[in-house]
């Protein structure tokens, strides 16, 4: 008798074992099924500030014009007649001031 409990429970042990793996193999069939996977690629954004180099390569001009237009010391303040920004001592040049600088100094000459 103790015998056949034996082999019995062993049997009632492998059915739920099987039972047990084919349900955990459905539900992680429907999962990977129920969510499809959707990528959003998107464009990297537009730099928002230029270094001189950039800015000089942004307008098309020489070296020797990028030097009349670049913000200069006097004194104790820097006179620009481009906008900027200075970072440490590092300037940068927003790209929509400039577009905007642009348009309104149409005609101006720089000497």
């Amino acid at each position: 008798m103790k015998h056949l409990t034996i082999n019995v429970s062993l049997i009632f042990l492998g059915v739920c074992v099987l039972a047990g793996a084919w349900m955990v193999s459905n539900a992680l069939q429907e999962q990977n099924q129920a969510k499809p996977i959707t990528v959003n690629a998107q464009a990297p954004a537009q730099q928002q500030l230029m270094s001189p180099i950039e800015l000089k390569s942004y307008l098309g001009i020489s070296d020797e014009e990028l030097e009349k237009i670049m913000p200069k010391r006097n004194g104790d303040d820097i006179e620009s007649i481009i906008p900027y920004i200075k970072i440490g001592y590092q300037y940068y040049f927003p790209v929509e001031a400039i577009d905007e600088w642009l348009a309104e100094a149409d005609a101006t000459a720089f000497e």
